[in-house]
Formats: C-alpha cells, sequence, structure tokens
C-alpha cells in the first residue's frame, strides 16, 4: 500500500533547520541564547512549601503513578483553572463541562483543530504566527489556508480580516494567539470585534492559544470567550509552560462550549489517555495559589521592560525597525532588512530573507543566537525574534552585544 507524502508536505513548512540553531546554541558554551523560549523565571516560590509538602514525595508518587488519570482530567484542577479565570478575568467557567486538562498546549491545538473540522476541512491562520499550527494542521490532514496580517496597524486584525473573505467563507476553524508568539501582538477591542463579525458571518470557530496571557504589558489582555458573539464558537488554549516556567511539565488545558469539550474529551480518551497525575497535582498547587498572581504580574512588568530596552538598544539608526512593537508574550520581533545590507553577504542563504541572514551573522560573529523571521511566515521574513525571559546575565551580554553594533 503506497504511504502517505506526508513527509514533504511537513518539511515544505520547515521547523527542524531552526530546532536544530535552537539545539545548537544550548549545547554550544558561551552562546548567548535568545533563541530558545524557556523562561528563565518561576515557578513562583510562593507555590514551593505546598507542593513539597503535599506532592514531591513517596506517598503522593506511589497515589500518581500507580493509576490512570480520568479522561477530563483531576477534577480539583479544573477548579483550580474555572478559579483562575473567575479572578483574573471575571469570567465564569464550568469546570465540570467546560474544562479538560490536556498534555500541555500542543495537545490542546491538535485536539481543538480535530474537534472543530473534519478531513475535508480547512484552517486558518496569519501569517506570522506560531510555526506549530501549521505543522499540526498538515499532520492532521486538514488543508492550510493563511490570511496576511500587516504590520503597522494598531488594531492589525481589522485591517486585515476584510481583505480574507473569501478564505474565511472555506474554513472551519481560525487560530488566534494572544499575546502572540513570535511579534508579541495582543488583541485589541476593534480585532475582537472584527474576529466576531467574521466567525459569525462564515461560521467558522475561532481557537484562541492564549497561553501567554499573564504576560501583556503593552495592552489588556482579553480571552476571546468574554467577548460578545465568542462565547460559543471559541476554545481557548492555555497551559503551565510559559506563565509559571514550567515547560517540562507537560500540562495545559483546553477551556471552551460543553459540546466541544465533550468531542475533545473523546478525541483525548481515544488517542493520549490522562494526563500525568503528578504533573497536575503541581499545576494545581501554583494555579490556585492566590499569592503568586502578584508574581504574574511582576513578570510581565520584567518582560515589558526588557522590550523597551531591545527597542532602545536597536533603533532606526542601527537598521532595526519596530513595525510590531511588543505589547506582551515574552518576544521581540524587530524588522532587520537595513541592518541586513550592512553585513557581508556570505552570511546570506538564497530565499532565505533578511532575518535568516542576520542570525546567521549573530550566530558566527557574536554567538548570540536568535530565530529567523521567516520560521512564522513568508510575510516575516525581514524579522527576527529574540526572547525576552533569558537568565539577566545573558540578557544583559546581548546588550552588551547591541551597544557595540555600528
Amino acid at each position: 500500500m503506497p504511504q502517505p507524502n506526508l513527509s514533504d508536505e511537513l518539511s515544505a513548512l520547515d521547523a527542524y533547520a531552526t530546532k536544530a540553531m535552537a539545539e545548537q546554541a544550548r549545547n554550544t558554551p558561551g552562546t548567548i541564547n535568545l533563541a530558545f523560549g524557556e523562561p528563565a523565571f518561576g515557578p513562583p516560590a510562593t507555590s514551593k512549601a505546598a507542593i513539597e509538602a503535599n506532592d514531591l514525595n513517596w506517598d503522593a508518587f506511589i497515589a500518581s503513578s500507580k493509576r490512570y488519570e480520568k479522561s477530563r482530567g483531576m477534577p480539583e484542577l479544573r477548579e483550580s483553572v474555572a478559579s483562575y479565570y473567575a479572578r483574573r478575568h471575571g469570567m465564569k467557567v464550568d469546570p465540570e463541562r467546560e474544562v479538560l486538562i490536556t498534555h500541555g498546549g500542543v495537545e490542546a491545538i491538535t485536539l481543538a483543530v480535530l474537534a472543530t473540522t473534519n478531513q475535508t476541512s480547512a484552517v486558518a491562520v496569519t501569517d506570522p504566527s506560531y510555526m506549530l499550527y501549521s505543522r499540526a494542521i498538515k499532520a492532521l490532514g486538514r488543508t492550510l489556508k493563511v490570511i496576511p496580517r500587516p504590520a503597522d496597524q494598531a488594531h492589525e486584525y481589522v485591517s486585515a480580516l476584510p481583505n480574507a473573505a473569501e478564505t474565511l467563507r472555506q474554513v472551519s476553524s481560525f487560530i488566534v494567539n494572544s499575546p502572540e508568539n513570535p511579534s508579541g501582538y495582543v488583541l485589541s477591542g476593534e480585532d475582537l470585534d472584527a474576529i466576531a463579525e467574521a466567525s459569525a458571518k462564515h461560521d467558522c470557530w475561532i481557537i484562541h492559544d492564549e497561553v501567554y496571557d499573564s504576560m501583556a504589558f503593552g495592552r489588556k489582555h482579553t480571552p476571546a470567550r468574554l467577548w460578545s458573539g465568542l462565547e460559543d464558537r471559541t476554545l481557548m488554549i492555555n497551559s503551565f509552560s510559559k506563565k509559571y516556567g514550567v515547560p517540562g511539565l507537560r500540562t495545559g488545558w483546553l477551556c471552551g462550549p460543553a459540546n466541544a469539550i465533550d468531542l475533545a474529551a473523546k478525541l483525548h480518551d481515544f488517542i493520549y489517555l490522562g494526563v500525568n497525575i503528578m504533573s497536575e497535582r503541581i499545576g494545581m498547587r501554583m494555579l490556585s495559589d492566590t499569592s503568586a498572581d502578584p508574581w504574574m504580574d511582576d513578570m510581565s512588568d520584567m518582560l515589558g521592560g526588557r522590550a523597551q530596552q531591545l527597542m532602545e538598544a536597536l533603533p532606526n539608526t542601527k537598521g532595526f525597525s519596530w513595525p510590531r512593537k511588543p505589547m506582551g508574550a515574552m518576544f521581540a520581533f524587530p524588522n532587520v532588512a537595513d541592518f541586513a545590507r550592512k553585513i557581508p553577504d556570505r552570511f546570506a542563504e538564497s530565499g532565505q530573507g533578511s532575518g535568516h541572514k542576520v542570525a546567521n551573522y549573530f550566530m558566527e560573529e557574536h554567538r548570540l543566537a536568535t530565530i529567523p523571521g521567516g520560521v512564522y511566515g513568508p510575510e516575516s521574513q525581514d524579522h527576527l525574534r529574540m526572547i525576552l525571559c533569558s537568565e539577566q546575565s545573558t540578557f544583559d551580554r546581548a546588550l552588551g552585544v547591541f551597544a557595540r553594533l555600528p
């Protein structure tokens, strides 16, 4: 029986070369790593005593490892998710019917796509967007539709969606990331109005990836389900990895209307089974620790301060521009086209754009690792992604490199 030629489709979307670049940065001593999105901060110290006393002992290990978790996840953790939304956003969530615990945000993305589409469906993403969306859509056999999103707009989706009417007519769901990886963009009220109008007009689901929800420093974050017209057609993805600085915990959740969560729970059970119970317990301690909320706000302020430092260190006079000023998440995404013209062409790779040329230059000349913007969509080839969540010493070394640039 012939095998599906999935490998070619996935390689066309790339990401493996970028992953190799990030791994090289992590494994090369002395590298200034602004590539890998692993927060140096967290978890919050206020949660430590409860985790140590209740979850990091032999009895907890045995209780967690000798059974499978229920399909929807630990009831106490789902209660904590509902409480988190209530206190942070004033949002009412039914923990029994509207929350599903997942193997990180990545599984939640997969389940959201599966729950809102069928094998003949198309899914829309924007350019730029997190590269995993495109790969997941292709891997699931769905058709990918891309909506270019112009920069230099106060409300990017407002200007993009009217021009995407035909695209949205063809899709079953539309993935939106806010606060966004890679650009740091945060949806405005006008954006949410445009998204609500488009989703109602074309009868498509909205999948809101809000894993950076606690990191909105330039504009207030709003979960899409809170917005008028989106309550019953939105699935929200979240996780512990970024906000608490624990990507290795591999625990997240999906939140949405009960009928969609019912289907997602069945798919989760058929494909993955329950999540790791010990990770759930630890996640529950952190999420229910209300004294950690000010800590999260402090981390957001720290990221906003670093974003401002980068914009000041990389001004127009050095060849950097900021058509997408970071408003949230933990990334900066400058346009580097003018700077690329200043450096030798030997750093360029055919068809890869200015971002790739500058990323090679920084790595080879300064041992500073970044991610070329083309990974996040063809429209972003002249951009470069840099993380804001490194150790302070690493960030300071990067600022030193930027200060020496001509």
